[in-house]
């Protein structure tokens, strides 16, 4: 099982920005050579950083020039989250790269580039990264959740789920976790609903064993695990 870091994740989900305007260059080929086509020119072509984080980044690429649009039709991901790792200012890696790649599949939605039925993107928490989803959420890491819950009310097929067996270890319910209430039922306050799945490892293998892409992040900022 190939593994790929948060590094590599973040690298790819910025290239994958390129989506969002890169529709004349597919509008005649959708073929693999096509997928594999080097501008004459490149573009400044919006970046993920830009669809999820437009009042950090705004919302157009003036920096990066584009050589390689990229085009996806089918977006089957989960994400492996099973360390408390950051990047250098504290934000959970994975939750960071989920919202980030929940904003280009909308930006390819909008633009009928991809069936929203083609789109489902997953993140299983276990670990010490359970602790994020464990009342009350560090607010930093509390904007991630509520983003992705937003994308999921916008139509896009993205969701968190928590592991079960790591939740008993640490002798949580649902009650303990962030959108549930103190009786353990959905909080509609919350905007959104966290998962509860029976085992982690036995999710992710049933993904990956049904076509799904494994992304591992459990890497912190210097690429160590």
């Amino acid at each position: 099982m190939k593994k790929l870091s948060g590094k590599f994740l973040l690298g790819s989900a910025i290239l994958l920005g390129a989506l969002a305007s890169s529709s004349v260059v597919y509008a005649a080929d959708s073929n693999n050579a096509g997928q594999n086509q080097v501008l004459d020119q490149c573009q400044y072509l919006p970046l993920a950083t830009n669809l999820a984080f437009p009042k950090k980044f705004g919302t157009k690429n003036t920096t990066v020039c584009v050589d390689i649009p990229v085009q996806v039709e089918q977006a089957k991901m989960v994400f492996n989250m099973d360390t408390d790792t950051v990047d250098g200012k504290g934000n959970s890696n994975g939750l960071k790269h989920m919202l980030m790649m929940g904003a280009v599949m909308k930006e390819q939605i909008a633009k009928g580039l991809i069936n929203p039925k083609n789109v489902d993107i997953i993140g299983v928490m276990h670990g010490s990264a359970l602790k994020w989803l464990v009342k009350p959420v560090p607010p930093q890491q509390k904007k991630f959740i509520e983003g992705i819950f937003k994308l999921k009310r916008e139509g896009v097929n993205i969701h968190i789920e928590a592991c079960a067996a790591a939740m008993n270890g640490a002798h949580l319910t649902k009650k303990n976790l962030f959108s549930y209430d103190a009786n353990g039922n959905p909080d509609p306050k919350a905007g959104g609903r966290i998962y509860v799945n029976q085992g982690a490892f036995a999710r992710e293998l049933y993904l990956e064993n049904h076509g799904y892409a494994y992304f591992e992040e459990g890497y912190d900022y210097h690429g160590k695990k």
